[in-house]
């Protein structure tokens, strides 16, 4: 309970008062102070739930402490939830069989486990929109577009081997965003209201858009730039870097419609950057992007608006970024 209510006040869009905040830290420090005695504790499907909460916290706010994780990791282990003869087993109960299953698909979806080490499938959705079930399969798209590109074995593939993995990997991240309810579909674009309009799911919808385009920089961006001559065709590098001015701009848009607070809280801030930076890329490097440049001036508008909000936010430096793009234009 302490646990999440300090969650609840991370992600909340109303305001806190300075006593709620020192309450809830008070009442998680001695919560953590039990950590010592659950990491010691036999290890139960009670001992793995103990060590999820502080990590899902954590994910909430990076001054959390992750004592707990190396141990969650490590009771899973010892439990072998990564079985599937455990989610078979005749002595466990169905509902213990559930809650095993998903706190060890949460484990993979946060601590970039190998999902070939886990057994069984992922959970099926249990509803229309199970967010857990959505996050678990994002989190084998981005675990095996890393394995197809980016590891040892990848760095050695021909050219043609290197696009079709780059292919395949496109291909699972939309059918992973094909999954997503109809709404959520439309965010490779421009218009989000319909998403935006439902207060009920806009955090969540935020953090999935934020996730997809990230995962279009993670997959192609290292294909952009000239460093990936004889590695890729040029044609394939033409459309990585098509691919990823496109999510830079959708980025930009979408940041320029919502509240400062929708970005903050939804950690959009890096995203926003890489996607000024692909911009003014796109600018410096091709001899048709002017329409880039009214994105850089979008981008100089939504720091301008966070720079009220945090001044640590970056805003003479896109600043200077779009000097230097109206100039690289204007020669």
């Amino acid at each position: 309970m302490a646990f999440g209510y300090q969650a609840y006040l991370t992600i909340t869009q109303r305001f806190i008062s300075s006593e709620e905040r020192k309450k809830a830290d008070y009442y998680s420090r001695v919560a953590l102070r039990s950590r010592g005695r659950v990491l010691r504790s036999p290890n139960t499907l009670l001992k793995l739930q103990a060590g999820r909460v502080p990590r899902h916290c954590r994910l909430l706010n990076a001054n959390w402490p992750d004592n707990f994780s190396n141990g969650a990791v490590s009771c899973a282990r010892a439990l072998k939830l990564e079985n599937r003869d455990f989610m078979h087993g005749e002595n466990t109960s169905s509902k213990d069989r559930d809650l095993a299953r998903r706190s060890l698909w949460y484990l993979y979806s946060v601590e970039a486990l190998d999902h070939d080490w886990i057994d069984h499938a992922p959970p099926q959705a249990c509803q229309e929109a199970d967010w857990f079930s959505l996050q678990c399969l994002y989190a084998i798209v981005i675990s095996s577009a890393a394995k197809m590109l980016y590891n040892q074995r990848a760095l050695r593939q021909s050219l043609v081997e290197r696009e079709q993995k780059l292919e395949t990997a496109y291909e699972l991240l939309e059918g992973w965003r094909n999954h997503l309810p109809a709404p959520l579909q439309e965010i490779h674009k421009h218009d989000m209201h319909r998403i935006l309009d439902d207060h009920q799911t806009r955090h969540v919808a935020l953090s999935i858009f934020r996730q997809y385009h990230e995962a279009i920089f993670m997959i192609y961006f290292p294909w952009t730039g000239s460093q990936s001559g004889g590695l890729v065709s040029e044609d394939c590098r033409r459309k990585s870097m098509e691919l990823c001015v496109t999510s830079a701009q959708v980025v930009l848009a979408i940041a320029n419609q919502i509240l400062c607070l929708d970005i903050l809280d939804s950690k959009f801030l890096d995203l926003i950057s890489v996607s000024i930076c692909m911009t003014f890329l796109d600018v410096a490097t091709s001899s048709g992007a002017k329409k880039s440049i009214s994105y850089l001036s979008m981008g100089c508008g939504i720091f301008g608006r966070l720079n009220l909000l945090d001044s640590e936010v970056p805003l003479a430096d896109v600043l200077e970024l779009t000097r230097t793009a109206q100039q690289i234009k204007g020669r």
